[in-house]
């Protein structure tokens, strides 16, 4: 079964996406900035997750369900 892929329209929807537990990839569904996507990635890539392009977005990818630091 594939894992189901979610759709974020802002940072603060991805985090609470990601920290639900419930699923493993975001599909960030806004024009992120250059200051937003090195946000995402310090928040996100140091506990193990994986960003990729995809057409115009950018999809976040996670192996387990670590949560980040809280800021």
């Amino acid at each position: 079964m594939k894992a189901q892929l979610s759709v974020a329209s802002n940072y603060s929807e991805a985090c609470e996406l990601l920290r639900s537990g419930y699923v493993k990839h975001v599909r960030l569904n806004w024009n992120v900035g250059s200051d937003e996507f090195f946000r995402i990635a310090s928040d996100w890539c140091d506990t193990g997750a994986k960003i990729k392009k995809e057409g115009d977005s950018f999809i976040i990818s996670l192996k387990g369900f670590p949560i980040p630091r809280q800021h």
